[in-house]
């Protein structure tokens, strides 16, 4: 076959490279989460935006032994977005959100705040607690010697 390509042909070679390209996204999200939480730290879904009136970001948290991370869902890097340092963090009471959060169910609204900084989250409500019982627990090592 060594005429010119015919408009089904293009068609087809079109097709599979629009699938190739939606199956690669795919894969990347997938093994970016794969890296995110390879060494056992808990990884959990969270939506944060930084003003009250602002748009969710749909992300995942992850606990580490000292820091409270955040990287977007989708996004080329493996480092987190943001950071905030344990030990400055402070969490107010969780409220239920009465605005849907796709990949959330019934989430939790929670204001936060790190160094001055103040950020609004939304948790589901197992994630609120298992970040609520990292923040009130100490980390090996810390405050070993209380009497």
């Amino acid at each position: 076959m060594d005429g010119p390509i015919t408009p089904l042909v293009a068609a087809e070679i079109a097709l599979a490279l629009v699938v190739t390209l939606i199956v690669g996204v795919f894969l990347f999200v997938w093994a970016r989460r794969r890296v995110i939480s390879g060494d056992g730290r808990p990884v959990m879904l969270c939506a944060r935006r930084s003003v009250p009136s602002g748009r969710w970001r749909l992300g995942l948290a992850r606990l580490g032994q000292a820091r409270f991370e955040w990287f977007s869902v989708i996004g080329p890097s493996f480092a987190p977005e943001v950071a905030w340092v344990r030990h400055d963090m402070e969490l107010g009471v969780a409220e239920p959100l009465s605005e849907p959060i796709p990949g959330l169910n019934e989430p939790v609204h929670v204001v936060g705040s790190c160094a001055g900084q103040i950020v609004h989250f939304a948790f589901a409500p197992a994630a609120y607690t298992a970040l609520r019982a990292w923040l009130e627990s100490s980390p090996p090592g810390v405050n070993v010697n209380v009497a």
